[in-house]
């Protein structure tokens, strides 16, 4: 038979600090991978994102062409196809709104942050060496400079999940 042993007012204190600055550690610990998750999302999306576009618009273009036609009834649809399109226009039309908004706010204040993001990502992509030479900055700067805008589109993109609270 095992003998119970009763813990002392001040020795539970002692445990239960434990236990907290254990639990607060594993949830900083879990809230930095999800941080590192969004700015790694943010990146993949931004790095593919003139391939995505015009995913969405080849979707749109088949919808329109689809309509009224054999390929557009019920009982021939491609559902884990289409919804898959589907999430794909979603998730593009909200990138979208994130951008012009993230462009809107660099605008206010002035911040090179969206211009940086559409010269590296968007269109005719710039090396970060002609990114540098435009701004008459060194090429860290600019690699410093796109992952501070990363970050913050990353807020627009994910919510809170995005930031770096302690």
């Amino acid at each position: 038979m095992s003998k119970i042993t009763e813990l002392s007012d001040e020795q539970l204190d002692i445990l239960a600090d434990k236990i907290t600055v254990r639990i607060t550690r594993e949830q900083q610990n879990e809230f930095e991978k999800m941080r590192q998750y969004a700015f790694h999302n943010t990146r993949l999306l931004l790095k593919n994102y003139d391939k995505l576009k015009a995913h969405v618009q080849t979707v749109e273009d088949q919808l329109i062409g689809d309509q009224e036609t054999f390929w557009n009834h019920k009982y021939l649809t491609l559902s884990a196809l289409m919804q898959n399109r589907a999430k794909t226009v979603k998730i593009m039309h909200h990138v979208r709104n994130c951008l012009d908004e993230y462009e809107r706010i660099c605008n206010e204040s002035h911040s090179r942050g969206y211009k940086l993001l559409q010269q590296k990502y968007f269109g005719p992509k710039l090396s970060d060496e002609m990114i540098a030479s435009y701004y008459d900055i060194s090429r860290q700067a600019v690699n410093s400079q796109i992952k501070e805008a990363i970050n913050d589109f990353s807020i627009l993109l994910y919510g809170v999940e995005a930031l770096e609270i302690k």
